[in-house]
């Protein structure tokens, strides 16, 4: 038997190409998981709908790694209780992903910045703990950011999905969830504000 015919060949990149997959064996860590947009189109909903259901991946660690050279930082444990329902923590990386906007990324447009929360990570935290000048209030951003918009678009799909399943059995169970969703997401802002005490920005109590 020739040798070329039985020399076993390298893995390719990795990719899903076959609409059949086990849903046990996703990735949970930000930093290895596949991009939602490596997986087949047949295949992505029902990876968003598994992602959502298990919810952010917030790692607990006795003690986070320090990272810089001058003034060493550590992400903070703490941080996921005021944004509990989108901020993510790879130990593989040591960064900060935001759940949402990986659920609802595409192929990387080459974009200065636009994937830091959804594929390189980010871990500059001495801009956190920085008032209204927060990393992490900035990537939530104004109503219509792309942080908001990937919010409403994974409602949108849990809305879908207790469509499609049926309508009457599961509305409850659904609506608890994107009601939780809804909620943890519009006050994440208002906790990281209460949390540094810091003034609601635009907030003008002047008489007329």
């Amino acid at each position: 038997m020739n040798h070329e015919e039985t020399e076993i060949q390298p893995p390719k990149v990795q990719r899903v190409a076959s609409d059949e997959f086990d849903l046990n064996f996703l990735e949970r860590d930000p930093e290895k998981r596949l991009q939602i947009w490596q997986y087949h189109p047949n295949q992505r909903d029902e990876v968003r709908r598994a992602y959502l259901k298990w919810g952010p991946y917030q790692k607990h660690l006795d003690n986070y790694p320090l990272s810089g050279t001058k003034h060493p930082r550590r992400f903070q444990y703490a941080w996921f209780g005021i944004f509990p329902s989108w901020l993510e923590y790879s130990p593989s990386e040591d960064a900060a992903y935001c759940l949402f906007c990986y659920l609802v990324s595409k192929k990387p447009s080459g974009r200065n910045g636009s994937d830091i929360f959804i594929s390189k990570g980010f871990r500059n935290w001495k801009k956190v703990n920085d008032g209204k000048n927060c990393a992490f209030l900035k990537h939530i951003g104004d109503p219509c950011s792309p942080h908001n918009n990937a919010v409403g678009a994974c409602l949108d799909l849990l809305n879908q999905a207790s469509h499609i399943q049926n309508v009457i059995e599961d509305h409850t169970s659904e609506e608890i969830q994107k009601n939780r969703l809804r909620l943890k997401s519009s006050i994440d802002a208002t906790r990281w504000l209460t949390f540094q005490a810091c003034a609601f920005r635009g907030h003008d109590e002047t008489p007329e």
